[in-house]
């Protein structure tokens, strides 16, 4: 999920810096089913954090969505999120910790960051487990295999459906 970012410059997030039109005409469809994920490709960071250093601007991008964006994710039903992902630390360890409080403030179930690697989560008397991996920088290593096996047979231990997520990929 990449809403708009506003770096390098606002001419970057949809009109008005509003993102409500880039999801409500697929609400219906996206809650319709029993649970919605996705992978958030990016992070929430306002203000603060040191952009990530590109040598190839035209293959590689920096992503930063404005922390109120996190509102359409609300509005369109998300219900668990992975922060394990090649964007992630675009803004750097602030960014992170941005990204975090928001989705925390928000009271989303996310994982993947190497200080969050799994949560669980109820939802209509099922509890969940879920646990994201990706091979960049401040998330849970996907080649780390022993690692996670251990986090999924915990989960296992603890939720009636244990969802694993990874992301193996990179621009350019």
């Amino acid at each position: 999920i990449m809403l708009g970012t506003d770096y390098p410059s606002w001419t970057y997030l949809p009109p008005d810096a509003d993102c409500s039109p880039l999801l409500s005409p697929v609400h219906h469809e996206l809650q319709s089913g029993n649970l919605l994920f996705g992978n958030l490709e990016g992070g929430f960071c306002s203000v603060g954090g040191t952009p990530k250093k590109c040598k190839d601007t035209t293959r590689c991008y920096v992503f930063r969505m404005p922390d109120h964006f996190a509102s359409c994710l609300v509005d369109a039903g998300y219900d668990v999120l992975s922060v394990a992902n090649n964007h992630v630390n675009d803004f750097g360890e602030e960014g992170r910790a941005s990204t975090a409080h928001i989705l925390d403030s928000l009271g989303f179930a996310y994982a993947g960051f190497i200080t969050h690697p799994w949560t669980t989560f109820e939802k209509d008397g099922i509890t969940y487990g879920f646990a994201a991996f990706a091979p960049n920088k401040g998330t849970m290593d996907l080649k780390n295999y022993a690692r996670a096996a251990e986090i999924t047979r915990m989960l296992d231990s603890i939720a009636d459906v244990v969802i694993i997520s990874f992301h193996g990929g990179g621009e350019g």
